[in-house]
């Protein structure tokens, strides 16, 4: 018996704590995930038996560049108008709707940890400026003091 599903790559969060252990590196990892973000690819498919994977024919799939805005989108056979499962078609617009939304939250979210990192950062930097510039001026101080014969 043939099933239905739609399924969307490993999450953000996934790749994002893979690539952070692999290089045990922040900005390499927040990198790629920023690189990972510009595609969101939607997958819809029927699975007859013995099918461990969907292929062409037997899925519908979106791909949208979120940075260029293309979008690619294939209909498998299964799905042409008179076909059994032609009313998965919706299902799947769906998907790609949710999908979008979804991305564009996660986007916000994104953008909003960065910026408290970014602050964060600052912020510490200002705080060795401070502290640099503090022992600095405790060393001037110190120069200019008469040597104490006691």
């Amino acid at each position: 018996m043939p099933s239905a599903t739609s399924s969307v790559s490993v999450t953000t969060s996934v790749k994002f704590q893979q690539k952070l252990k692999e290089t045990k590196n922040f900005g390499d990892a927040l990198v790629e995930v920023f690189a990972d973000l510009a595609r969101l690819e939607i997958v819809t498919w029927v699975a007859h038996d013995g099918d461990a994977d969907h292929k062409a024919g037997n899925r519908l799939k979106t791909t949208i560049n979120l940075i260029d805005g293309d979008i690619e989108n294939e209909l498998g056979a299964d799905f042409l108008q008179g076909s059994p499962y032609a009313e998965l078609r919706d299902f799947h617009e769906l998907q790609v709707q949710k999908g979008a939304e979804t991305i564009a939250n996660n986007l916000k979210t994104l953008v909003g940890i960065s910026q408290k990192v970014t602050d964060l950062l600052n912020h510490k930097r200002d705080e060795e400026k401070f502290a640099i510039g503090a022992d600095d001026n405790a060393d001037d101080f110190r120069r200019d003091r008469l040597p104490s014969l006691v």
